[in-house]
């Protein structure tokens, strides 16, 4: 019997702790060749918190988990009585997705990761505020944005005249007026 790929239903936020408690059930009873895989899909995206470059998580599907499994009673039985999940998808019994479904979830999942791996933090022609370094408090204006080295040259007014600088994105914010 071929494993195939289902999607479960669970509380939304609950998501990587429901795959752990799936995990952990499926090591406690010996039950592993039943199972293949567990997918929470997650998009990271790149943000500037307090001067510092991080990665946030977002839920791409939120609520949902995608798990490869052998559909057996036993498999059934073990998911469905792992808290905080509420079922399968399907209309009265699991329904196992096509490989066509299977390849559109990933691609556009993949699709999703590398849009907000090179989304722009910030835009040409945008207000910034300088938030270290000698020009501390000064206000500029983005002409120029490199994402791969995380750069900025941004255009301040020194005496009148505007003067472009070289700064990180981790010396800037976005201004607020």
């Amino acid at each position: 019997m071929e494993a195939k790929w289902y999607i479960i239903h669970t509380l939304s936020g609950s998501e990587k702790r429901v795959k752990q408690m799936i995990l952990d059930q499926i090591e406690k009873k010996s039950m592993s060749e039943f199972f293949e895989d567990i997918v929470v899909p997650v998009i990271e995206i790149p943000e500037v918190k307090r001067g510092k470059s991080v990665k946030t998580e977002r839920k791409f599907i939120p609520g949902y988990i995608l798990i490869k499994m052998h559909m057996t009673d036993k498999s059934w039985h073990l998911v469905k009585n792992v808290p905080k999940i509420s079922g399968f998808l399907g209309n009265k019994s699991p329904q196992a997705l096509t490989e066509a479904e299977v390849q559109n979830i990933f691609s556009q999942l993949e699709t999703e990761i590398k849009e907000a791996n090179t989304s722009r933090l910030y835009d040409i022609g945008e207000s910034v505020i300088v938030t270290e370094g000698p020009f501390e408090t000064f206000t500029g204006i983005v002409e120029e944005i490199d994402n791969e080295k995380q750069k900025l040259r941004v255009s301040i007014s020194i005496f009148g005249k505007a003067t472009p600088i070289g700064l990180n994105f981790t010396q800037v914010k976005k201004s607020t007026e």
